[in-house]
């Protein structure tokens, strides 16, 4: 099998929190260019194949990208989380397998430069990882409410803990997982059945392949980057606003 990387684009949510009705959150302007097209051109510099998850609204995130660039779709009828995204996608490249796959969130790839990105598959080859991920610190994590990255005193990856569940001690740690992934596709493949469904809201996560890992003892890496160039994603209308004052000033 030659070297191949495929991204996938997570856009199948309904946007519930930013009252999105008739188009796809990804389809909203930001600083004049629809935030679906910010993943797409930082995928067409590092992969060789893109996938697209659409669900709700679909045909807006489609009539934007359609007869531009050579997209693969796939369509998450049901929303059952971002485990169960990448699972539909990846029957899709069962056909013709690729070595690692980047996942991205649809509604939050506007920040990223292709040389980190660049530098995070250098990093996870390199360290022979199965999930690499990329982590930032923020002064406030309670604001964003990103799962911590539990840590121990060597530096390893010892969990991804959602707010939700963190202790008090956890809630103080400030490194968050910024939900960019990078994936060895066999170690992707062969782990994704085995996310367990979410008692609270019947989805599958993608970051509880990560806890996967660790039971395996297999090699996990965080790579710390400014939170400069992470940003925030959008859920709501302030977000979208506050993402785009916050990209003016950085870039």
């Amino acid at each position: 099998m030659s070297y191949k990387i495929t991204g996938i684009i997570l856009a199948g949510g309904k946007g519930t929190r930013i009252n999105s009705n008739g188009s796809n959150k990804v389809a909203y302007l930001f600083l004049g260019k629809p935030i679906i097209l910010y993943g797409v051109e930082l995928f067409e510099k590092l992969c060789d194949e893109i996938v697209v998850i659409v669900g709700a609204f679909a045909q807006s995130v489609k009539d934007i990208i359609d007869g531009k660039r050579n997209i693969k779709y796939v369509y998450q009828k049901k929303r059952l989380g971002t485990g169960h995204a990448v699972k539909l996608a990846l029957i899709e490249l069962k056909k013709d397998p690729p070595s690692l796959v980047l996942i991205g969130m649809g509604d939050h790839m506007m920040f990223y430069k292709h040389e980190t990105i660049k530098k995070l598959i250098k990093q996870h080859k390199g360290q022979k990882s199965v999930v690499s991920f990329i982590s930032t610190k923020y002064h406030d994590p309670d604001a964003l409410a990103w799962g911590r990255v539990e840590r121990d005193k060597s530096g390893n990856v010892l969990d991804i803990v959602e707010q939700k569940d963190a202790s008090a001690k956890q809630l103080k740690i400030k490194e968050l997982n910024s939900a960019f992934y990078c994936f060895d596709y066999n170690f992707l493949k062969d782990n994704i059945n085995k996310i367990k469904k979410s008692e609270v809201t019947g989805e599958y996560y993608l970051p509880d392949l990560i806890k996967i890992a660790i039971a395996n003892k297999q090699k996990i890496h965080a790579m710390l980057v400014h939170f400069r160039e992470i940003g925030v994603g959008i859920n709501r209308q302030d977000e979208l606003e506050y993402s785009q004052k916050l990209y003016k000033k950085v870039r």
